[in-house]
């Protein structure tokens, strides 16, 4: 994606927004029944079927242990998915690190107890004093830890990497021939095109300057710069984007460097979602 959704916006320092849990909750579940859910709630269940672990080979029979471990996968995955979405709702993309530990941590208090019930319940010769809910929670974390470490190293989760990145060296922006009609600076950044009846409004670095011009025209001879037409009365620089907002009634709008806002139109929205440049807690939000 062009701008992630933590880049977007969508953060809120920490603090946790019941609109914005709902919304991740929304988008986590939504993979719930993907295929790759699937194979890997087949693979997991029949390794664990097959190997036991956990002493579960000896006590247990193996259709006992099918269904064991078949609720214990299901109910790890769907607490997985609800720890995402917590932290996702209370970090976004930042803090990395802390997002898997906090995500395990919460895998870890929710789903010790209930394997620690199910094995006691289930299990023919162990009982509920035989086991320690305690080590049992330690192990549900640790395994959840690794999970959420080869998630991120796989690219599962943004961004891949623990470490900071150095900050790119700005480049130089590419003169257009539309430079050549403005009175700004030639390598001046254009952020934005807006059509007003035959005018169309230029927002650079520098300024707003108003030329007598097509949008259609000014689009042209914006090349080699890429961006996107938001609105049948907008087009917008990708580099100049900073962000989104979403207003109550479902609408959105980019936010650009300079501070301004440009409308997204429900007919432009599924280029700039194929683009990267709206993500899907948007689309589900203007939805509603």
């Amino acid at each position: 994606m062009l701008i992630n959704a933590y880049e977007m916006g969508t953060d809120k320092g920490g603090t946790l927004n019941w609109s914005d849990l709902r919304l991740h909750f929304v988008d986590t579940f939504s993979l719930l029944f993907s295929s790759v859910t699937f194979y890997v709630w087949t693979a997991t269940l029949g390794f664990a079927v097959l190997a036991g672990p956990f002493g579960s080979y000896d006590t247990m029979s193996w259709p006992i242990r099918t269904a064991y471990w078949a609720a214990v996968i299901t109910a790890a995955i769907l607490v997985g998915f609800a720890a995402r979405a917590t932290m996702r709702a209370l970090l976004g993309g930042r803090h990395p690190a802390l997002f898997d530990l906090g995500a395990s941590f919460l895998v870890g208090i929710a789903l010790g107890p209930l394997i620690w019930f199910l094995r006691g319940w289930m299990d023919p010769i162990l009982a509920h004093e035989d086991l320690n809910p305690i080590k049992i929670t330690l192990n549900s974390f640790l395994i959840a830890c690794g999970v959420f470490v080869v998630r991120r190293q796989i690219g599962a989760e943004a961004p891949t990497s623990y470490w900071s990145q150095p900050a790119p060296k700005p480049e130089t922006p590419a003169q257009t021939r539309l430079h050549r009609r403005l009175s700004c600076p030639p390598f001046a950044e254009i952020h934005r095109l807006s059509a007003n009846n035959h005018y169309v409004e230029v927002a650079t670095s520098d300024g707003i300057e108003t030329l007598r011009l097509r949008l259609v025209d000014a689009i042209e001879e914006m090349e080699p710069v890429a961006g996107i037409c938001t609105h049948r009365s907008h087009w917008v620089a990708f580099a100049a984007i900073s962000g989104t907002e979403r207003e109550s009634g479902g609408k959105i709008f980019l936010l650009l460097k300079n501070g301004d806002r440009v409308p997204v139109s429900r007919k432009y929205r599924p280029n700039l979602e194929a683009a990267g440049v709206i993500d899907s807690l948007d689309a589900v939000f203007q939805a509603r």
